[in-house]
């Protein structure tokens, strides 16, 4: 089932890419990209025990993220690495990509569209002694302002949701994740390519 999901987001993604391949082909104006970010996400969890009435508890985090990639005029490709601070939580991360449309309206920054996949990783004790964890694909998209501080540097303003839909049954208990929305800001580096 996750082979299946994750070769769909490969497909979409080598669809996807593939105007931006064209553009990478033939402008000069390529860019390599070192970003940081932190911002602030949110999600919520369904416990359903066949044995009492569905709770849902909802986690509010801090997240710290690294992305590398390129950039062409219209075009913004990167990988990414986020780790959630998460109360309860062992561990939540994410590993993925996010394809970004520019649209350029100023020359001091512009406003992006963009589409995002990967691996969502989480592993907590629901309160007694079971380990539960999750690694499955997830998918959304993004959008914000990108703002322009040099030549070399951009500061980005963004919002993200990724949706997880994973669940996690042991015994009679069973866990459902909603989707995952982050408010977040990025400085990125720029290096020019040769």
């Amino acid at each position: 089932m996750i082979k299946k999901v994750v070769q769909k987001i490969v497909l979409a993604g080598l669809v996807l890419t593939t105007p931006l391949m064209a553009e990478f082909n033939f402008n000069k104006d390529i860019y390599s990209l070192l970003a940081f970010e932190g911002g602030y996400s949110s999600f919520d969890v369904e416990k359903n025990d066949t044995l009492t009435p569905a709770t849902i508890t909802k986690y509010d985090m801090m997240h710290a993220g690294l992305k590398i990639g390129a950039q062409s005029k219209n075009y913004r490709v990167f990988l990414s690495g986020r780790y959630y601070n998460a109360d309860d939580f062992d561990y939540a991360t994410t590993i993925g990509a996010e394809l970004q449309y520019m649209f350029n309206f100023s020359s001091m920054a512009n406003f992006y569209l963009g589409l995002n996949g990967g691996i969502v990783n989480m592993r907590f004790t629901d309160g007694g002694t079971t380990s539960r964890t999750i690694s499955d694909p997830y998918y959304g998209g993004d959008a914000g302002f990108n703002i322009h501080l040099a030549d070399n540097v951009d500061f980005e303003l963004g919002a993200r949701v990724m949706q997880i839909q994973a669940e996690n049954k042991i015994g009679l208990i069973s866990y459902k994740f909603d989707n995952l929305i982050s408010g977040y800001a990025s400085i990125i580096f720029k290096y020019k390519m040769d």
